[in-house]
């Protein structure tokens, strides 16, 4: 038992601890990013690189007619992808829509 013990402590002191800066932690959730605060957003956006799916960017869309006001919205890479996806998906169906009408009118 008592070796047992020692043993223990032994692979503890020699188990490196995981370093903190630059190091993605092994398992990260997606963020709920309508709750978060820019402070949060900044906070999480330094765990994590540009590149990574849960990476999350804001964009802010400056209403028309107007230098002052407008909408931001943050979104995570992921998130992103997946909407311009369905909006490219959607203009392709309505291409296809509006090109079979023409070609069956002949």
């Amino acid at each position: 038992m008592l070796t047992t013990f020692i043993l223990l402590l032994a692979a503890q002191a020699v188990t490196p601890a995981p370093a903190t800066s630059g190091v993605m932690p092994a398992t990260i959730s997606e963020p709920d990013v309508v709750h978060m605060t820019p402070r949060d957003i900044k906070t999480f956006n330094m765990s994590v690189p540009n590149s990574h799916p849960y990476h999350i960017r804001c964009r802010r869309q400056v209403d028309i007619g107007s230098l002052v006001a407008g909408t931001t919205t943050c979104k995570t890479n992921q998130q992103w992808t997946r909407a311009e996806n369905i909006g490219n998906q959607d203009a392709r169906d309505l291409g296809d829509k509006l090109a079979s009408k023409f070609t069956e009118s002949n």
